[in-house]
């Protein structure tokens, strides 16, 4: 049962006060006049009369009340609370802090007994709407602290904060009418999701904490709605009872005439984090960027939160220069820029019914970066060589390297002579490369082949650059000439050849190679087995005269039911029997083993690779297919961005491809499954499937 809290003696005062209508004097005067005023306004196109259209304002607090570009609304107003509670000389504070969902940013911190108001000069807020805030108390005041006032300063009725003895968390009153919901409950220590959504034609009124519904509240009598135009007042008090306010510090909060459904509030708080930090209205991508290449097509796509077509929205982009291959109004467009440096793409988005503009300007870096190189060659006596490089185009500052893991600021080095690949790197981390011959007057060189594997019973060639005249190589055994420079290599067991090679002027130099030599390959698999139907399991491959090697390659047949096909052990998640063939590579070297899975039958859930909401009637739903499935935790999909597009904790609802209402969007989602078989098992599921247009 509710309980009822008598605030104040005033109040008994004023009830006594009135018609037998319920008004008093004052409230009807004002009634009447409040309604006529609204009128002439509705009239004169002074006030957006309710007429179905969606109505929602933003707010973000970045450093600022404005409300969120490019929507068309008024902005906040800090507010003095009413009554004889001083209040400080400042409303309050930009500070930083670390929100519950997991960003650390500047909020907007109230002092005590200041709050803000919001205009309503659009009536936005009326019998049905949805205000939400995201928020953290950190002061809760005396007994009572308003939470919101939909009278304008003029009624003590309201939402309000209420201390419970013994405790100190708070519960949520709706005054006159007494507390509701789980009490106490709130604390000082965490940020809220509060909504607080009313449906006009039912009279309920529901209040979410976070995406948990905390409190259905019929509110027939209509006490917790406002008169068209009036403004609406959060965390500030009114002058009926003083000093009931408290202190909060604010990341969120948003006013729309619609009614939010549970699904609306999930859908928000999922993504609070993004919500309250991104003003996504302009958003795009530019990929690549640094192009590290030129010339080269980069792509730019819209990932604003504005849904599809974009009526309503004027899409102007300045491309600093750029030539559009293709794409117009939101795109996705192809760019091309004939100069390298940074450009400076810039998307403005308007709303035509007010010519609010949201800008956003980006940076796409057309990089050209280049190396030229040159070599003071050094003699056979000293054998060294240096070599000074020089970076062009690119960005400055430039780093230089060998070895392509250690830079250097430092463009030269000193280098015995050999075939090294120098590289640059400029200010955007774009690496350029270029492969020189390093050689000294009168010296000898010669580099063979690098070390290689070859199967038994292979020969290979021992290829050799180098400008000496005497070749000899060591041991003979195997090789078909031991004085040639380029001998063939037939060895039965693993050998290392070295190489000596010298010229008239006497400069000797040597090289070496090791060629391994692997016997015939045998494939150890995993035995044969009966297994769960959709339950991963682990086959294994190996060969003992593999053991060591690097660069194995694995390949599993068929590759369906397999996480990955080309590893030596893949997880196999099927539902019917199967045999697998495994092939596995070395050097050229090959062989094969087998594996005979059955499944055992058990309960099961599927989703389609790919469905094709297209309006032919045919395959529009996403389904969940069962086996044995008494009831489903939840189906959830994912898009590219990680946002949940589509949930459900029922066996028969499926998913007809849009988000938001949007028309459905081609492309990869990602959806995760969690059922209860009829036995009572949790039998989990996630993948991908397509969305065909």
């Amino acid at each position: 049962m509710p309980v009822v809290n008598t605030k104040s003696f005033k109040l008994l005062l004023i009830s006594k006060r009135r018609f037998d209508n319920g008004l008093n004097y004052e409230a009807y005067f004002n009634m009447k006049s409040g309604i006529l005023f609204f009128l002439i306004l509705a009239w004169f196109g002074g006030i957006n009369v309710a007429n179905g259209q969606s109505v929602k304002h933003s707010y973000r607090f970045y450093q600022n009340f404005n409300v969120a570009q490019s929507e068309c609304g008024p902005d906040l107003v800090p507010s003095k609370a009413l009554g004889n509670c001083s209040a400080t000389a400042v409303a309050g504070t930009y500070i930083d802090d670390a929100l519950d969902c997991g960003a650390t940013r500047k909020v907007y911190h109230t002092n005590l007994d200041w709050g803000l108001m919001y205009p309503n000069t659009t009536s936005a807020i009326s019998e049905t709407y949805t205000i939400q805030m995201y928020i953290k108390i950190t002061d809760w005041g005396l007994t009572w602290a308003r939470i919101i006032d939909f009278s304008n300063g003029q009624s003590d009725n309201g939402i309000y904060f209420k201390a419970r003895s013994g405790s100190s968390d708070r519960c949520i009153d709706f005054y006159p009418n007494g507390i509701s919901g789980p009490c106490p409950y709130f604390n000082t220590s965490s940020y809220y999701l509060l909504t607080f959504t009313r449906n006009g034609q039912t009279g309920m009124m529901n209040v979410y904490v976070d995406n948990s519904l905390f409190v259905s509240y019929d509110d027939a009598a209509k006490q917790y709605v406002a008169k068209p135009g009036t403004p609406i007042y959060i965390f500030r008090d009114d002058a009926k009872v003083s000093c009931e306010s408290g202190e909060a510090n604010f990341a969120y909060m948003s006013f729309s005439n619609q009614y939010a459904t549970q699904k609306d509030v999930t859908d928000v708080y999922n993504q609070i984090c993004f919500k309250a930090n991104v003003n996504a209205a302009a958003d795009f991508s530019i990929d690549p960027n640094p192009t590290c290449t030129f010339p080269k097509n980069v792509n730019v796509v819209y990932t604003g939160d504005i849904p599809l077509p974009g009526t309503g929205y004027t899409f102007a982009w300045d491309w600093d220069g750029g030539t559009v291959v293709s794409g117009k109004d939101r795109g996705p467009f192809v760019i091309n820029w004939s100069t390298e440096g940074t450009k400076n793409v810039k998307l403005t988005v308007t709303n035509d019914a007010c010519n609010n503009k949201m800008v956003n300007i980006k940076q796409a870096v057309i990089n050209n970066l280049g190396l030229t190189s040159f070599v003071d060659p050094g003699s056979c006596k000293d054998n060294e060589t240096t070599v000074s490089l020089t970076a062009k185009g690119g960005t400055a500052p430039y780093q230089y390297s060998l070895d392509s893991i250690n830079f250097q600021a430092d463009n030269k080095f000193i280098v015995p002579p050999k075939s090294y690949r120098f590289l640059v790197k400029d200010a955007t981390n774009c690496v350029y490369g270029q492969t020189l011959n390093v050689e000294v007057v009168g010296n000898t060189v010669a580099e063979t082949i690098k070390d290689t594997t070859i199967c038994e019973g292979q020969t290979v060639r021992l290829l050799t650059e180098s400008n000496a005249t005497s070749f000899s190589w060591l041991p003979v055994s195997g090789l078909d000439d031991a004085t040639s420079k380029d001998p063939v290599a037939s060895p039965l067991t693993t050998s290392r050849y070295i190489l000596t090679a010298s010229t008239n002027e006497n400069c000797v130099t040597s090289d070496t190679v090791l060629i391994k030599v692997i016997p015939k390959v045998e494939v150890v698999v995993t035995p044969d087995a009966e297994i769960e139907p959709d339950m991963p399991f682990q086959l294994n491959a190996s060969s003992p005269q593999l053991a060591g090697e690097q660069g194995i390659k694995y390949l599993w047949s068929p590759p369906f039911g397999l996480n990955n096909a080309a590893i030596a052990n893949p997880t196999a998640t099927i539902i019917s029997d199967k045999t697998y063939n495994v092939k596995v590579t070395s050097a050229g070297c090959s062989g094969s083993g087998q594996v005979n899975l059955k499944v055992l039958p058990s309960p099961a859930m599927y989703v389609p690779t790919a469905f094709t909401p297209d309006g032919d009637g045919k395959n529009e739903m996403l389904y969940i297919i069962t086996r044995e499935i008494k009831s489903l935790n939840y189906f959830k999909i994912y898009n590219r961005w990680g946002q949940v597009v589509f949930s459900s904790s029922s066996l028969e609802e499926g998913w007809n491809g849009r988000f938001k209402e949007a028309e459905p969007v081609s492309g990869t989602y990602i959806y995760k499954l969690e059922g209860i078989s009829e036995k009572g098992k949790k039998i989990k599921k996630e993948g991908t499937f397509l969305l065909i247009r």
